[in-house]
Formats: C-alpha cells, structure tokens, sequence
C-alpha cells in the first residue's frame, strides 16, 4: 500500500512539474507553429523552403557548439547534495556553454558565405546564417539558465521569462514581416533578439550565485559526457534533417518548403507531449535512480502511448480538415498527408527517453552515436531510392521507418544493462490501430465518400476503445469517480 501511494505521488510530482515547466518550456515551439499560417502566407514554398534549410543549418551547428554542457549538467547536479558542489557544477556548465556560443557566432561570421554559396548557390544569404547562428547560440546559453529554475524549482520565474521571451519573438517577427517585408529575415531577427534578452535577465539576475572556482574534474565530467550527446545530438539533428538536403538536390525548392511544413506542423506533438514530458522526466528519473522505479516507469511507458495515440488519431481523422481551416495558402495542402506520420515518427523518438535509461545511467553514451549513425546510413540510402519514384511523401514514410529503428536499437541495447520490463499490449496495440487507420484514410475510399460524418464516428469508437479495451479496473474507476458516475 505504502508503495503505491509512493508511484501515485510520484505521478502526481510528474504531471503538476510537467504542466509548469513543460508546456511553459514548449511556448517558443508554441510560437513557431503560431506563426506558420503568417509564414505561409507572406512566403511562397520555395521561400519557407530556404527558411527551413537555414533552421536546419543552425541546428546542425548549435548541437556542436553547445559541447552537450547543459545535457551533461542534468547528469551530474544530482551527484552531491551540496550547495557548494551545485554551484562548482553549474557554473562549469555555463562557462563550457558561453565558449562554445562564441565559437558558433564566429564561425558563422567567418565562414557564413562560404556555406550560403554551399547551400544556395549564393552569398545572399550570408546575413541570415549570421543570425540564425547567433540566435541559435543564445538559444543553448538561455537553455542552461532555465534548466537552473528548473531544478531550483522557480516556476514562477520561469514562466515569466518565457512569456517574455515569446512576446517579444512575436512581435519583432510580425512587424518586419508584415511591415518592412523583410521576409525570411523576420523571424531569425525575433529569435535573435528575444533569446539574447532573456539570457542576459537571467545571467545578471544569477550572476551571484556563480563561482569563478571551477575543479579541473568537474571541466572533465561536464565535457567527457557532454561531448558525447554532443555528437549524438548533432548525429541526432542530421538524421532529422537530412531528408530535407537530400530532397534539396533532386526536388523544386517548393517541394522541400510543402513536406518542410508537414514537418513544422508534426512538431507540435512534440511541443505538447514529447518536450513536456522530456524536460520534467530527466531530472526525475535521476533523481530516483536508486530508487526501484520499474512499476513507476513501466505507468509512464504506457500512458505516453496512450495520449500520443489519441493526438496522432486526430491528425489522422482531421489533418486536411485542420489545414484547410489553419492555411489559407493551398498550395501548401500535400502537407496534409506528411505531418501525421512525422507525429508518429516523433512518438517513438520519444519512447527512447524512457527506455534508454540502462544506456544514460552507465554513461555510454557511444551507443547513441553508433544507433544514429545507423539511422542516418539508412535515412540517406532509403530517401535517395524512394524520392525520385515517390516524391516527398516517401521521406516521411522513411522518417517513420527509421525512428522505429533506432528506437528499437535503444531499448535492445539499453535492456543489457538496466532490464526494463514494459506493458506491450498497451504499447503495440496502439500503434499498430494508428498505423492501419493512416493506412484506411489515405488508401481507400470509404472516408472521402463519408466525409466528415465517418471521421466523427471511428473518432468515438477510438475513445470507447481506450476507455473500456485499454484502461484497466482501477483506472476506470478513478474516471468514474472524478466524474461522479
């Protein structure tokens, strides 16, 4: 009895952290889907194609410069309950953080027109690098902080700067797009001012909390450990992105800026599952890592299936609905039959924070690497075969494709080191449903004939399903009881 009242705290302490920190955390990817519809309608494909190349090129960057500092800092603040140690520790993360942000702007200042004429076939570009790197650097610096509130606790605090920060990302974007026409130059201009601003609040507001007396071990933890999810992080980066430079070379532009979109919109399961429950689940699982948490875990596994089902179901039922209705831009409509499955894609990607934890807690960290790689050689040989045949949609088949590999690679090789038993028949038997209503929808008839009257009805049979075929005894007593049935 004591232990289950233990795992219902436990949730409990899972849910309330994630629903402050995490979805405040989400609110710049909240602001990046807010503003497709305005992107979409000021930019032609072909244009939010370039916009989507430079994101990827930044990213690609930003995963090598930040050094996986604030990563490794996750992994180490838990090691000591002291004050003085969490100051050493934290003030290493920074400074290794504040090191790799220089490096990244001056490489971009140094080597920006270089790689505008590798991507573009032109040095017009070279400003808009500049400042995609730039924002990017204070992106990773402005990272490290919140993660400090986070685990300090200080949600208030927290919320606060993010609101902030969105608003004056919003504001900056929407006024020179829609004011000075600066085109792909307006939102890499807001996140650039408003991720700078937030972090320097929040550097002079900790600054005293700060220690110039750094151990030379603490340097060797945060950049032994981090350098590794570094290169995991940028392998992890490439493998998502990758699609979209291979697809640069053998489709129109236009083509890369419909299936970019798809994309962009298939995060959003990421902004409102996915990253909440990553950010709060990390320091949670270490901070009970001594702890036996296999029936604890074993709940989360199985509830992250279950809501993921229900939010990629509706973007499979009501994806066209939902586009028509968001974008008045049609000729972005292919994006439609993209962003379901890239939902499920990220799905799984977010399984490997639950079942990689052998790997993480033993530190080899190589093996995310080796599994990237994989994923990668797999991405590029199955895009090049398929897009030229298919067309863009055939990237994202591949996406799901790889991520249900790599997944699975983490879990086999993870369970060698910290066994991890789960609940498969509430794992699988949701995705499987998913897999086959993708395929009902978008390869027969019956729903175009229906219409919108079917998608309503399978929608109510799916949550029938879940209530009286997927919860058990006790869970749907709780319901019962929460609405007094």
């Amino acid at each position: 009895m004591e232990r289950e009242v233990s795992i219902k705290s436990k949730i409990k302490e899972l849910f309330n952290h994630g629903l402050i920190y995490g979805l405040t955390s989400s609110l710049q990817s909240i602001l990046g889907f807010l503003l497709l519809p305005i992107l979409t309608t000021y930019y032609s494909p072909a244009e939010f194609g370039v916009y989507s190349i430079i994101l990827l090129a930044s990213a690609l960057a930003s995963a090598v410069f930040y050094f996986g500092a604030s990563s490794a800092l996750g992994r180490y603040y838990y090691d000591e309950d002291s004050i003085i140690y969490r100051r050493q520790i934290v003030s290493t993360a920074l400074f290794v953080t504040i090191f790799g942000a220089i490096l990244l702007v001056l490489f971009s200042v140094l080597f920006g027109k270089k790689l505008s004429i590798f991507l573009f076939n032109s040095h017009n570009y070279h400003l808009h690098l500049v400042l995609a790197f730039s924002g990017a650097a204070f992106g990773f610096l402005l990272n490290t902080m919140t993660l400090l509130l986070r685990y300090e606790k200080r949600s208030k605090l927290f919320m606060i700067i993010t609101l902030i920060g969105v608003a004056i990302n919003f504001i900056i974007t929407y006024l020179l797009l829609t004011r000075f026409q600066l085109g792909v130059l307006a939102p890499l201009y807001g996140s650039f001012f408003s991720m700078g601003l937030c972090f320097f609040y929040l550097f002079i507001l900790k600054f005293s909390d700060l220690t110039f007396n750094i151990k030379w071990n603490h340097v060797k933890k945060i950049i032994s450990f981090g350098l590794q999810l570094s290169i995991s992080g940028l392998l992890f980066y490439f493998l998502d992105y990758v699609d979209r430079l291979i697809m640069k070379d053998l489709l129109p532009m236009s083509d890369v800026g419909i299936y970019s979109l798809g994309c962009r919109i298939g995060v959003v399961i990421n902004v409102i599952l996915i990253l909440p429950f990553s950010l709060i689940w990390a320091p949670i699982r270490m901070q009970y890592a001594n702890s036996n948490n296999h029936k604890f875990t074993i709940i989360v596994a199985s509830y992250l299936a279950i809501i993921g089902f229900v939010i990629v179901a509706v973007s499979v039922l009501f994806g066209e609905e939902m586009m028509r209705l968001i974008f008045c831009n049609n000729k972005y409509a292919g994006a439609a039959k993209v962003f379901p499955l890239i939902m499920l894609s990220l799905l799984f990607y977010g399984f490997q924070n639950i079942v990689d934890f052998g790997i993480y807690i033993n530190n080899k960290i190589y093996f995310f690497i080796i599994i990237s790689l994989i994923g990668i050689v797999f991405n590029i040989l199955m895009n090049y075969w398929l897009i030229p045949h298919f067309g863009f949609i055939a990237s994202a088949y591949v996406t799901f494709l790889t991520y249900f590999i790599t997944t699975s690679l983490i879990y086999l090789i993870s369970s060698r080191y910290h066994k991890m038993e789960l609940e498969w028949n509430r794992i699988w038997i949701p995705f499987v449903v998913l897999i086959t209503l993708y395929y009902i929808v978008n390869f027969t008839a019956i729903f175009n004939y229906y219409g919108l009257l079917i998608r309503i009805l399978v929608a109510i049979v799916l949550v029938l399903g879940v209530v009286f075929c997927w919860l058990n005894k006790k869970e749907q007593e709780i319901i019962r009881k929460f609405l007094n049935v």
